[in-house]
């Protein structure tokens, strides 16, 4: 039952293709052991690689070196490669001023998002299962959430995706159990001090009181939410191309009278994603925000708002504007750079350098600032630039391409961190995004003869 539900769900959210190379993150626990299992048992079928990867948080001394060796063993019986890291998280969240929580699951996606940049891997599989999907719903709807938040935990992101979505903790438990394995098992799951846990072991027992089959109904109501929820954000899209007269990610000026013509609730979705396309991400906007933009717009002809993150709107002259408040001196300074092979530049602008060399083989080592590229993938010069308007590329892992200022917002890359990329560019296309992603026309393969490595230092 719990394989055809897998691949069902695969199939129904086309979560893999033949020839992916996909990084698997495993924690030890009992949900990510059964999806790397799931995985490689079905590894042929699918026509996939698998590539094991794991992060020792540092937080529960012993266990966690514990895991890691799991992990190792794990990946070593099956026959697959693994990277295995740790980092400081709890040094992590005090530098960021985050709590544990959000500071580990921030280390992880970064840590298997470098994973996958290194090897070329276009997917990255993590063990999310229905019942986090329900227990995210009821977290976001103690705290206070729009029909965005309430859709649960997508089962693809971007090169995130989640086979196991739809497969309940209890029948992964039974996986395991047949598979006789002994996953690791993290005691910090069962202290009620945070959120998530209490959900789950005070909360949700006592929702079952009520309804028997809560879970099941909550998760076919994120279900119904996530259609209407994918259709709002289609036809705001569509809105705000319409109404957009401005064609950088500096600013987005908007036709007021178009705007005042939708529906209020197009209106909020349209302001959140132009709100969304300056930031990179919607961190610490919220209900009043929203609230006090509209109540402006309809109020008076000239005014502006000062929003968290440096964001100013403002309305003026039939236009709706928004922008930073501020931008550093760095903002106007383009750059275009020619860069031999082998050899360095230095991009005085940014206070950066960029290397290229010859190598024979690809690095083990994960590091975001270096990427290996097919010779043959690049034309007579290469360049390395700032971004310009109307750049697209094909991130890796894609078949089509995709507007550089919307791989900016999808990866919440802070505004003012966007001027300072180095562009690698030749023969008209981009080639790497330096520090964030290779093209996936330039990646190194199994006919590549010779492989050039590019390096921010």
């Amino acid at each position: 039952m719990i394989e055809e539900k897998f691949l069902e769900t695969i199939k129904e959210y086309q979560l893999l293709e033949p020839g992916d190379l996909v990084v698997v993150g495993v924690s030890g626990g009992a949900d990510s052991t059964a999806l790397l299992h799931l995985l490689h048992a079905h590894q042929k079928t699918l026509g996939i690689s698998l590539q094991v990867a794991h992060l020792n948080h540092m937080l529960r001394k012993g266990e966690a070196e514990l895991d890691a060796n799991f992990v190792k063993g794990l990946a070593q019986k099956l026959n697959l490669p693994a990277v295995v890291e740790a980092i400081n998280v709890e040094e992590m969240a005090k530098k960021e001023k985050l709590g544990i929580e959000e500071a580990a699951r921030m280390a992880r996606y970064q840590f298997f998002e470098r994973v996958a940049e290194q090897i070329g891997a276009q997917k990255i599989a993590v063990g999310h299962t229905a019942d986090d999907n329900v227990e995210t719903f009821l977290m976001r709807l103690l705290r206070g959430s729009g029909l965005r938040g309430l859709c649960g935990i997508p089962p693809k992101r971007g090169k995130i995706i989640r086979p196991l979505i739809k497969i309940w903790r209890r029948e992964i438990e039974e996986y395991v159990g047949k598979l006789k394995l002994v996953p690791r098992r993290d005691h910090t799951n069962y202290e009620s001090k945070y959120l998530r846990n209490s959900v789950r072991l005070k909360l949700i027992p006592q929702l079952k009181i009520y309804n028997l089959n809560i879970k099941e109904v909550l998760l076919q109501t994120i279900l119904l939410l996530t259609g209407d929820y994918f259709y709002l954000e289609d036809e705001a899209k569509k809105a705000l191309e319409q109404m957009e007269s401005s064609e950088n990610d500096q600013q987005v000026v908007l036709d007021l009278k178009a705007f005042k013509t939708l529906p209020r609730a197009l209106q909020k979705y349209s302001l959140r994603l132009a709100i969304e396309k300056i930031k990179g991400d919607l961190k610490e906007l919220g209900f009043v925000h929203f609230r006090d933009i509209l109540r402006q717009l309809d109020s008076s002809e000239k005014w502006e708002l000062h929003l968290p993150g440096e964001i100013l709107i403002m309305g003026k002259e039939g236009k709706i504007i928004l922008c930073q408040k501020s931008l550093p001196p760095s903002f106007a300074k383009s750059f275009r750079y020619p860069l031999p092979i082998p050899g360095e530049i230095e991009i005085k602008e940014v206070e950066k350098k960029v290397r290229s060399s010859l190598v024979e083989k690809m690095e083990q080592e994960i590091n975001s600032n270096v990427a290996f590229v097919d010779y043959q993938a690049l034309g007579k010069e290469v360049v390395v630039r700032s971004k310009m308007t109307g750049d697209r590329f094909c991130p890796l892992g894609m078949k089509g391409t995709k507007k550089l200022q919307d791989f900016f917002i999808d990866e919440k890359i802070p505004f003012e961190e966007r001027e300072k990329i180095p562009i690698v560019e030749s023969g008209g296309k981009i080639i790497w995004v330096g520090g964030w992603r290779l093209d996936e026309r330039a990646r190194v393969t199994e006919k590549t003869k010779k492989i050039v490595k590019f390096e921010i230092i």
